[in-house]
């Protein structure tokens, strides 16, 4: 009497019969073995942090090899680094972290006193209609560390004093307005900080979309969307460095981010599109001057009109 088959067993991931210790179809190892505390730690590190081995290998090769990243995406062999999607998702991520607890701000306006306790002297021109104060200087501070606060009290005092002591209505509105608009620009901080993420998302696809009159309509979009992630994750990793050094006290420009980072587009264009250095080098600027003229200045522009306050402006043309 021969004895009944032995069922096959099935993989418990996918179902598939099993031909071995590891499933065909899914790859599953099939093993049931007890695992050490530290794979478990490892794991969880893993799934719960955007930092994971292969994100840590992703943003070493992108820092030393600018291009090898894209065309190894593009010739499917990527399977060591992290995909365009999560390493664009980490590094803002990671941007934001060290913003948040370096207590850097991506843009603030200050008005300080040049040495403090001195005689300020504001000053109105009227055919520019602009107001000035002799004995302190006004600074526009990308990605360094906050100051507060960021207009000081002796300035906030003196255009207070002019406002009231002068007898002329147009430059009394003009220093009113001075002074309505030093709070606009701490909102202006303020709403950078909390709209940066959602901006960001809404502005990578019109970044990609300039990518194409520059680099060819013949490829699909989402190979521009694909650099533009990458791009993006690239200018992050330029503005942590550079927030790192102004921690320290280095007071760079953030503007000086352009010069890296174009260097980094022209590498990695001419690798990722096929073209000479100088045809991906003219291309990048021409993409950069346009992406922050038409892009990001108007973005800024309708932020900043959030934060007006309309009816002060308002006052101030009327009068």
């Amino acid at each position: 009497m021969s004895r009944p088959a032995e069922p096959i067993p099935a993989c418990a991931a996918c179902g598939e019969e099993l031909l071995g210790r590891f499933c065909h179809a899914c790859g599953q190892d099939t093993r049931i073995r007890s695992r050490p505390l530290r794979a478990l730690l490892s794991e969880a590190f893993s799934e719960f942090s955007l930092v994971d081995g292969k994100l840590a290998r992703t943003i070493s090769v992108l820092a030393v090899r600018p291009g090898h990243l894209l065309q190894a995406y593009r010739d499917g062999a990527s399977s060591l680094y992290v995909t365009p999607l999560k390493l664009f998702v980490a590094s803002t991520a990671l941007f934001l972290s060290v913003m948040n607890f370096s207590s850097t701000t991506l843009y603030q306006y200050t008005w300080k006193v040049d040495e403090p306790g001195q005689p300020l002297t504001v000053l109105y021109d009227p055919d520019d209609y602009d107001v000035r104060i002799d004995g302190a200087t006004e600074q526009d501070r990308w990605l360094q560390p906050h100051v507060e606060p960021s207009i000081d009290p002796q300035v906030a005092a003196a255009l207070e004093a002019a406002a009231a002591a002068t007898t002329d209505p147009l430059e009394r509105e003009a220093i009113r307005y001075e002074i309505v608009a030093n709070a606009e620009e701490a909102r202006m901080t303020d709403r950078l900080s909390a709209w940066l993420p959602n901006v960001l998302w809404l502005l990578l696809p019109l970044y990609a979309l300039g990518l194409v009159p520059l680099f060819g309509r013949s490829g699909l979009l989402l190979d521009h969307i694909v650099f533009a992630m990458w791009a993006h994750a690239v200018a992050f990793l330029m503005a942590m460095g550079m927030a790192a050094l102004n921690g320290r006290g280095a007071n760079l420009n953030g503007a000086l981010l352009t010069v890296p980072y174009l260097g980094y587009f022209t590498i990695a264009a001419a690798h990722y599109y096929a073209m000479p250095l100088w045809q991906a080098f003219w291309r990048g600027l021409v993409h950069l001057a346009c992406y922050v003229g038409l892009i990001l200045i108007p973005t800024a522009f309708i932020i900043y009109m959030t934060v007006m306050d309309w009816n002060a402006f308002w006052t101030w043309m009327m009068a």
